[in-house]
């Protein structure tokens, strides 16, 4: 498990404890997390939250919106 893994599940577990569902934005950032671990990176930045934001890149304006 990766630190970014780590940090993501506990940040959802601690939001789920204070009542949040989460279901949807947990799914995207498990789904950032796992971007970032197939590429190697240990830490976020700007570029790469864009590139998994624009993906697929045929994707709808309002599906982009959500990531």
């Amino acid at each position: 498990m990766t630190d970014l893994r780590k940090a993501a599940d506990e940040y959802l577990a601690v939001r789920r404890r204070l009542g949040f569902a989460l279901v949807d934005a947990g799914r995207l950032l498990l789904d950032f997390v796992a971007f970032l671990e197939q590429r190697g990176v240990g830490h976020i930045n700007t570029e790469l939250a864009l590139e998994w934001a624009a993906q697929p890149s045929d994707a709808q304006p309002a599906w982009r919106r959500l990531r």
